[in-house]
């Protein structure tokens, strides 16, 4: 997922020269096998980068649709989603919820794996979002617990 801006002009500028290599290696000839393959995972990987520009797109264009219901594993492309939504910058981000920057760079770069509680309650007091638990019917809460997933809206 690209998170900030920089990361968003790097994945642009990956995006561009993987089309150019595509472009070369297609140029009007059959590629032999190795080449359809180097050239099938260059494929792939523009698809990917084309999807995660589209996402960082459109959360930056649709500031007013505000983030909906998610699974708590969701929490943190959630906060993610939230600073790119509201158009503020890591540093302004970060002063917002009250935390140095190097230490949300380090929390997004890991996904908010490392974060204690009390810091992520911090950060969704700041920005307002609230976990609410609500019981799921029998049949879904069984699936949940078998595939770990937790709710939070």
């Amino acid at each position: 997922m690209i998170t900030n801006e920089k990361q968003y002009k790097i994945t642009k500028k990956k995006l561009l020269a993987i089309e150019e290599k595509i472009a070369a290696m297609t140029g009007g000839q059959t590629p032999v096998l190795k080449d359809q393959l180097i050239l099938a995972s260059l494929t792939d990987l523009k698809n990917q980068l084309e999807e995660e520009i589209a996402y960082y797109e459109n959360l930056k264009e649709n500031r007013a649709a505000f983030l909906k219901e998610r699974e708590l594993a969701e929490l943190p492309s959630l906060i993610t989603e939230y600073k790119i939504i509201s158009g503020m910058t890591q540093k302004e981000f970060s002063k917002k919820i009250g935390m140095k920057e190097q230490q949300l760079q380090r929390y997004e770069a890991e996904a908010f794996k490392s974060i204690s509680f009390k810091n992520l309650l911090k950060i969704l007091q700041a920005i307002g979002l609230a976990i609410i638990i609500k019981d799921t019917p029998v049949e879904k809460r069984n699936k949940s617990h078998s595939d770990g997933n937790h709710s939070i809206a």
